[in-house]
C-alpha cells in the first residue's frame, strides 16, 4: 500500500478523532519506517492539533495480531514499564507516541565496528554500552517480575514474553537515561529463558557479530553482563541447557531468515565461553 492511500485512510479514519485536524491530507507528512509484517511510519503535522503530539508514529496492521499488541501495551502502561503510550487504535491502525533516542541496535553496533574486546572502546563509550546493556536487562526483569503468569513449579515459572526479542526493539534516551520497548504483536506467555536467549541472539548475530568475526569477544562480554545484571534481579532458576538450546535454535532461525550459508549452528566456542562465567 503506497503513502498517498496510507495518508487518505488515516484522514478519513482519525479527522473526527483527533481534535483539529481537519483530514486535509496537506497537513501532515508519512516517512516510512523499516519493517517486515507491518506497515509502520512516522507521521508529523504540520501544524500541532489540540492535546495531541505533533509527531507520531502510526502503525498499520497486515497481520491479526493487533488486539494482542494493545492489551499488552495498555497492562503494560498501567505497571509503568517504560513503552511508548498508546494514543489511539481504530480499524487496524494503531496511534503511538514518538520515542526520542537513539535505536539500541545502532548505539551498540556502531560503536564496536572495528573492534574485539570492550576495552577497546573509549572508556565513555564503553560505559554507555555497557548501561543500555544493564538497563535492557532491567527492561526485562521488570517486565517478567510483573507478569509471572505461573510459580508453582520454581523450575518451570511462566511469565509474559516480549517474543522474538531484538535489539532494534528499543530505544534509549540519553538525555533522560531511560530504556523504552516496543512492538507487542508476538507477546505470549511462557518461559523467560525464551527472551533471554533471543536478546543473546540479537547481540551474537548483528554486525559486528558471529556472522562477521571468528570471536567477537566483546559480543560475549556483552551477553555475560545482560544476563548477570538480570539475575541480579530476578530469583528465577537459569536452566543453562534450555537456554543454550533456545540460543542456537534462534541463530539457526536468524541463518535462514537472512539466507546466510553456513552449515547449521550446534555447538560453538561462545557456548563454552558464556557458561565459564555464568
Amino acid at each position: 500500500m503506497d503513502i498517498e492511500k496510507i495518508k487518505k485512510k488515516f484522514a478519513k479514519n482519525f479527522k473526527d478523532e483527533i481534535s483539529g485536524f481537519s483530514g486535509d491530507l496537506n497537513s501532515f507528512s508519512l516517512i516510512k519506517l523499516p519493517s517486515k509484517r507491518n506497515l509502520v511510519y512516522e507521521l508529523t503535522f504540520i501544524r500541532k492539533p489540540r492535546n495531541f503530539p505533533k509527531e507520531l508514529i502510526l502503525k498499520k496492521f497486515q497481520t491479526k495480531n493487533a488486539e494482542n499488541e494493545i492489551i499488552t501495551y495498555k497492562k503494560l502502561e498501567n505497571q509503568d514499564i517504560n513503552v511508548p503510550k498508546l494514543l489511539l487504535f481504530k480499524k487496524s491502525y494503531l496511534i503511538l507516541e514518538k520515542l526520542n533516542g537513539t535505536n539500541l541496535c545502532h548505539l551498540i553496533n556502531d560503536n564496536l565496528l572495528n573492534t574485539v574486546n570492550l576495552d577497546d572502546l573509549d572508556s565513555e563509550v564503553k560505559e554507555r554500552i555497557i548501561n543500555s546493556v544493564e538497563k535492557l536487562a532491567s527492561w526485562i526483569a521488570q517486565l517478567h517480575k510483573n507478569n509471572i503468569i505461573d510459580e508453582k513449579d520454581p523450575s518451570k515459572i511462566i511469565v509474559l514474553n516480549k517474543a522474538d526479542t531484538r535489539l532494534k526493539d528499543f530505544i534509549v534516551d540519553i538525555t533522560t537515561d531511560t530504556l523504552y520497548g516496543f512492538d507487542f504483536e508476538d507477546s505470549y506467555e511462557g518461559n523467560p529463558i525464551d527472551d533471554l536467549a533471543w536478546i543473546c541472539t540479537a547481540l551474537l548475530d548483528t554486525n559486528p557479530g558471529i556472522f562477521e568475526m571468528t570471536d567477537p569477544k566483546h559480543k560475549i562480554e556483552l551477553i555475560i553482563i545482560f544476563l548477570k545484571k538480570y539475575y541480579s534481579i530476578t530469583s528465577f532458576n537459569f536452566d543453562f541447557n534450555y537456554f543454550t538450546e533456545s540460543l542456537i535454535d534462534n541463530l539457526n532461525i536468524v541463518m535462514k531468515r537472512r539466507s546466510i550459508r553456513l552449515s547449521p549452528i550446534k555447538k560453538a566456542t561462545f557456548i563454552e565461553e558464556i557458561k565459564k562465567e555464568l
